[in-house]
């Protein structure tokens, strides 16, 4: 019960910032969730979203990075993969607008990914924008698959 009370609020916090469509046609595309926890950025880095397909059919996919603790979308893409292809969302922090950062000078973000099929995977990526030396990455966990028939 109390499971399903929590699948329930997610999938209407989710629906609420767009992130799970609305209409039959786009949830048909969209019936598999993948998401991160926050990680935190400084000026001087930037955050990359990658998503690959895995499969051996074309995936559509909707890419987003939020703010937190306040779900604001700061950058998001919609897509389709061919087999074997990753596309690559990247957000500089100097493209966060300032009242996203804390008194440390930190924003914390999440990725969220939408696809439609279970062979997309992602991970998020924080690297120093002049070594481009790898400080985090994290791969996006299943939440659930969508609840349409």
């Amino acid at each position: 019960m109390r499971a399903t009370i929590r699948l329930a609020l997610v999938v209407g916090v989710l629906l609420g910032l767009g992130l799970l469509p609305r209409d039959a046609e786009t949830q048909d595309r969209a019936r598999f969730l993948l998401a991160s926890g926050t990680v935190g950025i400084a000026q001087g880095q930037t955050f990359r979203l990658s998503v690959a397909n895995i499969g051996v059919r074309d995936v559509n996919v909707r890419a987003s990075l939020l703010s937190n603790p306040t779900a604001v979308e700061l950058v998001s893409d919609s897509f389709t993969l061919r087999p074997g292809e990753t596309r690559d969302i990247d957000l500089p922090a100097a493209d966060i607008p300032p009242e996203h950062f804390d008194r440390t000078r930190r924003a914390q973000v999440r990725a969220s990914v939408g696809s439609s099929a279970p062979t997309a995977l992602a991970n998020l990526e924080v690297f120093d924008n002049e070594t481009g030396r790898t400080s985090a990455i994290v791969s996006l966990e299943k939440v659930a698959p969508s609840t349409s028939p």
